[in-house]
């Protein structure tokens, strides 16, 4: 399903935040995943630590948009990550571009899963307002629609 998954996410037109399928092979007990590799690069957790456990707010901002790109363009060609994490991310030291890697456990989103996910979307959007007046509140996200679309 992994080798399913990349082809999917690097459907034309290309993405530079998914991390290339350049060939693959299948084999009676395994399968060769050939991926592209940038250089120099290493994993998000480890780029943190090199960068004494933190990043100012410019650098985080940077790579939590390009996460963020990944994760959409991946749902919109159909593919649901669902490992999305430091060691997942890789970082080019040079020039800061992320790529997402490794789709061994995602699935294909269903149809249903967009409602459920776009109220799930509202609900945390609602939640992260940065003024406080506008903040959903503890009593009204008991009474959200997230909650109502599965009963």
């Amino acid at each position: 399903m992994e080798i399913v998954l990349t082809l999917m996410a690097n459907k034309s037109p290309g993405a530079p935040q998914i991390i290339q399928l350049l060939d693959w092979q299948d084999n009676e007990d395994h399968y060769i995943m050939i991926m592209d590799r940038p250089m120099p690069c290493m994993d998000l957790k480890n780029f943190v630590k090199l960068h004494g456990e933190s990043l100012d707010e410019g650098m985080a901002r940077k790579v939590m948009r390009q996460v963020i790109e990944a994760a959409d363009v991946c749902i919109k060609r159909g593919v649901f990550h669902q490992d999305i994490k430091m060691k997942n991310l890789l970082v080019n030291q040079d020039t800061m571009e992320v790529k997402l890697i490794d789709f061994g456990c995602g699935v294909q989103v269903k149809k249903f899963g967009y409602e459920v996910f776009s109220e799930c979307c509202h609900m945390i959007s609602s939640c992260l307002q940065s003024d406080p007046q506008q903040r959903i509140n503890l009593e009204k996200m008991h009474l959200h629609d997230w909650f109502k679309v599965m009963e």
